[in-house]
């Protein structure tokens, strides 16, 4: 059991050695990386990070390389494949991560090296053990989308009592989830509280759709869906999820949702994300 438990949470290092002595050694760097997904599941994913520095700083300038390995055996790691993460940066500048798109083909114990080099010709090296789970909790990939009957600006007063962003798109409360659903339109759903964002890796993710949405408005659907119910003040009835959050089978924020024309989630999205990833990926997904 004690080894089961050391194969989800642990911290491995995978060493290494070659013939030669390489000069000069390059300055290894302290570095935390963060895995953004809280829940992976086998099949087509998209698995993100975080790298922070000594004082808790985002590391905006890295190149990385991920490097996965089977932990079957955490005592025997086996490397498995390994590819060049994308650095993805919101247009504020303020916040980074790194990812990349693959198919999980098995659930168990995985593990990821992330292998950093930064302009100065120092590194970072650092690996993180992940679960894929057989049943997803969060609603996933390659069903139907619940058809939820949410709330419309057409039928309250004030946007504020259905979102909580300081900007807001009123395009993006012009259908309920049931009747994006129904025009035959690809739609993206995303799930977020802009007001009530608990970590530094959610905020930006409503402006970045905003940004897409002004370049793709025609082609998609645009549902934004607030994690609590009753907004504005949602602590006064003890933070109750939004019924669309119980639908989807989600706990955590924020997540994004990208549902075909048949209906059919093709894409999801947990964490960050920018409006350049939608556009290099949407279409491939879609097709």
């Amino acid at each position: 059991m004690k080894r089961f438990l050391f194969a989800i949470i642990s911290i491995f290092i995978v060493v290494g050695c070659s013939g030669q002595a390489v000069e000069p050694t390059p300055v290894v760097r302290d570095v935390q990386v963060t895995l953004v997904n809280s829940e992976i599941t086998p099949g087509f994913s998209r698995i993100a990070i975080a790298l922070f520095d000594s004082n808790n700083q985002f590391i905006h300038d890295a190149e990385v390389e991920f490097e996965y390995f089977d932990l079957t055996d955490i005592d025997n790691p086996v490397s498995e494949s390994s590819a060049t993460a994308v650095t993805r940066q919101t247009a504020d500048g303020f916040t980074t991560i790194y990812t990349h798109f693959r198919t999980l083909e098995r659930a168990g114990s995985w593990g990821l090296q992330v292998n950093a080099s930064f302009p100065d010709g120092s590194i970072a090296q650092q690996g993180i053990a992940f679960q894929v789970v057989t049943e997803a909790v969060s609603f996933p990939v390659g069903l139907k989308a619940p058809p939820v009957d949410t709330l419309t600006r057409a039928v309250v007063d004030d946007i504020s009592l259905i979102t909580t962003a300081f900007e807001p798109v009123p395009a993006f409360y012009d259908l309920s989830i049931r009747d994006a659903l129904e025009n035959e339109k690809p739609t993206i759903i995303y799930f977020s509280t802009p007001a009530f964002c608990q970590t530094r890796l959610c905020a930006p993710g409503y402006e970045e759709l905003a940004d897409f949405h002004e370049d793709a408005a025609n082609e998609y659907n645009f549902v934004h869906i607030e994690v609590f119910e009753g907004l504005p003040n949602p602590a006064e009835s003890g933070w109750p999820l939004a019924p669309a959050m119980v639908a989807f089978g989600l706990t955590t924020e924020p997540w994004l949702y990208v549902v075909d024309a048949s209906g059919t989630v093709v894409m999801r999205l947990e964490g960050l994300f920018t409006a350049a990833e939608l556009q290099e990926t949407l279409p491939e997904v879609l097709q």
